[in-house]
């Protein structure tokens, strides 16, 4: 008789990571570049959630939020920098005029005007397109940053990062304690 192996029991993996409050953004994003400079992924770096400061939701208002480093439940976001918005409103500005620009040259083609016309139509197109897609990346760069203005008067910016190799809490510490971070500790969470 052969023996079947047992059911293997699901396991909750602990990940270790770093987490530390920072009192200015643009110390969070001195950090933030140090650890992906030291070989930290930045896929694996987390700041809290817009969603939870924002709601307004009494339930889940926050006074502190250093009070939420260690909270499982905290909702947390991808970390997108300054630089992240302006390069998307730069890729987003240009791919609209481009496509506009085609539009216009296509319509003016199809009905037999001129290439003066497909050239004027085309920029025209372009530039009101560029214009309004400048405005919408505006808009989202704003909003980044009165998310981080809301998390600052709430006590700081915090910052999750994964610690995979044994070297990795050393060297986040130095870069983080570098860039004014406090409440710097380490803590194990779901993996």
């Amino acid at each position: 008789m052969v023996r079947m192996p047992e059911a293997a029991t699901p396991q909750t993996t602990k990940l270790r990571e770093i987490v530390g409050v920072f009192h200015s953004v643009e110390q969070l994003e001195a950090a933030i570049a140090e650890l992906a400079s030291e070989g930290f992924d930045r896929a694996e770096m987390s700041i809290l959630g817009e969603e939870h400061l924002l709601s307004g939701d009494a339930s889940t208002s926050v006074q502190d939020t250093s009070r939420l480093a260690d909270d499982p439940k905290a909702p947390r976001q991808p970390i997108i920098s300054n630089d992240d918005i302006r390069q998307g409103r730069t890729l987003a500005t240009s791919l609209a005029g481009v496509v506009a620009a085609f539009v216009a040259t296509g319509a003016t083609i199809l009905t037999g005007g001129g290439v003066a016309a497909a050239v004027i139509g085309a920029a025209a197109a372009g530039g009101g397109a560029s214009a309004v897609v400048n405005a919408v990346g505006r808009f989202a760069g704003n909003k980044h940053h009165a998310f981080f203005e809301e998390q600052l008067r709430h006590g700081g910016i915090l910052l999750w990062a994964a610690l995979r190799e044994p070297d990795d809490e050393g060297t986040a510490r130095r870069v983080l304690g570098r860039h004014g971070a406090t409440d710097v500790h380490v803590h194990e969470a779901p993996g």
